[in-house]
């Protein structure tokens, strides 16, 4: 069976998607989503930029279609999306052309006490038969399977890399930088030559220039997801890259808030969360020592390995 699936939105919800590519079977599929984060949909057959498939056309009254669009739409024996949903004339568009599609909400709602990943699965089990995330997924390294040839176990070598990513999409998520260089003041008093801080940024992140220099920043998210397999410890705040190292495997400290981390959270066995107690306030609200002892605790651990 032909099947296409359109999933928009950022790094972090596409990879809390990608369950589901994985239980309905990736075999012969096709995924349309945002040209940033194709390279880490490597499960499926094929992969095009949405933004460059005029879809988002479909809707739009008066507006000619890209050529062969409604045919290539129509070539699938199934279309699952989770683009249109909540635009009556793109469903209508898309009825009266005859395009096998079915729509799916794209996030859950601000009450949802379900996890995402789950979430997205209980949308489409009538495919798969799953509630949520099988069991050996939810082990260490287990979710590695969604990024196969990205997800690449590794021996930490010496000094163990420690990788600060003090970013995410939301001033509220983001535990205060003042802190994070705080925090790689005390790794090195504390670990000494056992460790290394690597600095991380996006893009368009701004980061001092004395953490600037050296700082990693990549283009393609699949050199990034490369670049992290070599971490020993990942530190960062609820972002999509964050998702991403937990979803690698490697050990992470993660400063959450101030979403619902029954929701949001980052899956993988290997993950720490500091969360405020009561939930509802922003990252900024974790105390530098709490931070602080758990980051020093993991990399103990990690040394005596």
């Amino acid at each position: 069976m032909r099947r296409l699936f359109i999933r928009p939105g950022a790094i972090g919800d596409c990879l809390c998607w990608l369950p589901v590519l994985a239980a309905i079977g990736p075999e012969d599929a096709e995924v349309w989503a945002p040209g940033p984060v194709l390279p880490l949909l490597e499960l499926a057959t094929r992969r095009r930029n949405l933004a460059s498939t005029g879809f988002s056309l479909l809707g739009i009254p008066g507006v000619r279609l890209p050529e062969g669009l409604a045919d290539t739409l129509r070539g699938f024996d199934e279309i699952l999306s989770w683009s249109g949903g909540n635009q009556p004339e793109l469903k209508e568009t898309c009825e009266r052309l005859c395009i096998p599609i079915r729509f799916f909400e794209p996030l859950p709602r601000r009450d949802s006490t379900v996890h995402v990943s789950d979430w997205f699965l209980r949308q489409t089990r009538p495919w798969h038969g799953l509630d949520s995330e099988p069991a050996a997924w939810r082990s260490e390294g287990g979710r590695r399977i969604l990024l196969p040839t990205l997800a690449i176990e590794r021996t930490a070598a010496r000094p163990l890399r420690v990788v600060l990513h003090p970013f995410s999409g939301s001033a509220r998520k983001n535990w205060p930088l003042s802190r994070y260089r705080q925090l790689a003041r005390s790794i090195a008093a504390s670990m000494g030559r056992d460790a290394a801080i690597q600095w991380c940024a996006g893009p368009e992140d701004t980061l001092p220039g004395d953490l600037d220099c050296d700082a990693w920043r990549f283009e393609k998210l699949d050199d990034l997801a490369r670049a992290l397999a070599s971490a020993a410890l990942f530190i960062g705040n609820d972002s999509g890259i964050t998702h991403l190292a937990a979803m690698l495997g490697i050990p992470c400290v993660v400063f959450f808030g101030p979403e619902h981390p029954r929701v949001w959270a980052p899956r993988g066995a290997r993950v720490r969360l500091l969360e405020v107690l009561g939930g509802g306030q922003p990252a900024s609200a974790i105390p530098f020592e709490r931070g602080e002892t758990a980051v020093l605790s993991v990399l103990r651990d990690l040394l005596e390995k």
